[in-house]
Order: C-alpha cells, then structure tokens, then sequence
C-alpha cells in the first residue's frame, strides 16, 4: 500500500476514534470498527492486532462487542482455521441499533431508580411526621413526571425503529 493512502487511512481512523469519543463512546471500539470498514476483505484477529498495535486479548473483546452491536460479523474464510471478520456497511443501520441499544439501557436504568426510591420512600411511612407525609406527596408527584417522561422516550424509540 502506498505510504499516503496509509497515512489518510491512519488519519480516518484516529477521526473516528475521537469522533466516538465526542460522543461518549468508546474511541477504540470505533477505531476498530473503521478499520474493518475500509478493508476490502474480512480480516483476522492478528491482522488487526498488527494494524491497530493492540493485544490480542483487547481485539478479542472489542470485536464481541462490536458483534452485539450488530456492526461486524464473523465470517468463513476458505482453507484458514482462523476468525475472519467484516464490518457492516450500513453505518446506519449500525449507528442506529448502537444508538437503540444505549436508550434501551438508560430507560431500563432511570426505570430502576425510581423503583429503588419508592421503596425507599415506602419502607418508612409508617413513622412519618405530616412534614415527612407532605415532602413523600411532592416526591410521588415528582417521580410521576420522570415517569411520564421516561414512557414518552420509550414510545419514542419503538416509534424510531418501526422507521428504521
């Protein structure tokens, strides 16, 4: 490979990697993925140690997560014993099962912490003062609007992927 078409790939995918970073994402899961994505051919998991100068191990876990996400497959590879990999081309399609994935989570976690502090908040009414009764109404109604809002961003997300 020509050494400037080495360079604009090394750049493209430092990019990417700080541009997931941005993002709050992982900027080596990104870099990962862009590698696989510029390769015309599936790769193994020596050939990204070699391009992307990380452990074997590191690869190895990254990869499974990028399968998760649906953003890379892997694949046969005719007269080898080794894991081939190849990215999903449809970065869309990829963004947006990453993107879903994450709301799914947040939703699961803000739905968890408002069961965690009912119970909190109902485990000991039954020593409250009226100030303390008065305080638990306001939090009740506060937890009412997180909960709507948590719902209103479910709804949100299933309407998404019936568009995607």
């Amino acid at each position: 490979m020509h050494n400037k078409l080495e360079m604009a790939q090394d750049k493209f995918i430092a990019s990417i990697g700080e541009l997931a970073g941005s993002f709050g994402l992982n900027q080596f899961i990104a870099q990962l993925y862009a590698v696989l994505y510029l390769s015309d051919k599936p790769l193994s998991l020596d050939e990204l140690v070699e391009r992307l100068r990380a452990s074997k191990g590191n690869i190895s876990l990254n990869i499974r997560e990028l399968e998760k996400w649906g953003a890379v497959k892997n694949v046969w590879v005719k007269g080898s014993r080794k894991d081939y990999y190849e990215a999903d081309p449809d970065i869309r399609k990829v963004a947006a099962n990453k993107l879903k994935a994450g709301i799914h989570k947040r939703i699961g976690q803000v739905s968890d912490m408002i069961e965690e502090f009912k119970e909190l908040i109902h485990s000991s009414e039954g020593d409250m003062t009226e100030e303390d009764k008065k305080i638990v109404k306001a939090y009740h109604e506060k937890l009412k609007k997180i909960e709507d809002m948590n719902s209103l961003a479910s709804k949100a997300l299933s309407l998404a992927e019936k568009l995607f």
